[in-house]
Protein backbone atom coordinates (compact mmCIF):
# COMPACT_ATOMS: atom_id res chain seq x y z
CA UNK A 1 0.00 0.00 0.00
CA UNK A 2 1.36 3.42 -0.93
CA UNK A 3 1.99 6.04 1.70
CA UNK A 4 -0.41 8.94 1.82
CA UNK A 5 0.69 12.53 2.15
CA UNK A 6 -0.46 12.56 5.78
CA UNK A 7 1.72 9.51 6.54
CA UNK A 8 4.69 11.10 4.81
CA UNK A 9 4.35 14.40 6.70
CA UNK A 10 4.24 12.56 10.03
CA UNK A 11 7.62 10.86 9.47
CA UNK A 12 10.55 12.50 11.27
CA UNK A 13 13.01 11.22 8.69
CA UNK A 14 11.19 13.10 5.91
CA UNK A 15 11.38 16.41 7.76
CA UNK A 16 15.06 15.91 8.59
CA UNK A 17 15.78 15.08 4.95
CA UNK A 18 13.81 18.08 3.72
CA UNK A 19 15.62 20.42 6.12
CA UNK A 20 19.06 19.05 5.18
CA UNK A 21 18.34 19.29 1.45
CA UNK A 22 17.04 22.84 1.77
CA UNK A 23 20.06 23.83 3.84
CA UNK A 24 22.50 22.43 1.28
CA UNK A 25 20.64 23.83 -1.72
CA UNK A 26 19.97 27.31 -0.33
CA UNK A 27 23.05 27.86 1.85
CA UNK A 28 24.40 31.27 0.79
CA UNK A 29 28.14 30.57 1.33
CA UNK A 30 27.92 27.38 -0.74
CA UNK A 31 26.11 29.25 -3.50
CA UNK A 32 28.79 31.98 -3.56
CA UNK A 33 31.78 29.59 -3.73
CA UNK A 34 31.58 28.76 -7.44
CA UNK A 35 31.07 32.39 -8.50
CA UNK A 36 32.98 33.00 -11.70
CA UNK A 37 33.94 29.36 -12.28
CA UNK A 38 32.90 27.34 -15.31
CA UNK A 39 32.69 23.55 -15.69
CA UNK A 40 32.56 22.30 -19.29
CA UNK A 41 31.34 25.72 -20.43
CA UNK A 42 28.51 25.95 -17.89
CA UNK A 43 28.50 28.19 -14.82
CA UNK A 44 29.49 26.13 -11.78
CA UNK A 45 26.42 27.28 -9.84
CA UNK A 46 24.15 25.55 -12.38
CA UNK A 47 26.17 22.36 -12.04
CA UNK A 48 25.91 22.62 -8.25
CA UNK A 49 22.14 23.12 -8.25
CA UNK A 50 21.64 20.34 -10.82
CA UNK A 51 23.68 17.86 -8.77
CA UNK A 52 21.76 18.69 -5.58
CA UNK A 53 18.41 18.23 -7.34
CA UNK A 54 19.56 14.93 -8.87
CA UNK A 55 20.62 13.74 -5.42
CA UNK A 56 17.26 14.87 -4.02
CA UNK A 57 15.31 12.97 -6.70
CA UNK A 58 17.45 9.84 -6.26
CA UNK A 59 17.01 9.89 -2.49
CA UNK A 60 13.23 10.28 -2.78
CA UNK A 61 13.15 7.40 -5.24
CA UNK A 62 15.08 5.21 -2.82
CA UNK A 63 12.83 6.21 0.11
CA UNK A 64 9.73 5.41 -1.94
CA UNK A 65 11.17 2.14 -3.18
CA UNK A 66 11.91 1.08 0.40
CA UNK A 67 8.30 1.71 1.48
CA UNK A 68 6.71 -0.16 -1.42
CA UNK A 69 4.93 -3.40 -0.45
Amino acid sequence: MALSLRDLLSQKEFWIFLFATGWVLLNWPLIELPKGYFIMGMPAILVYITLIWLFFILALYLFDRGNFD
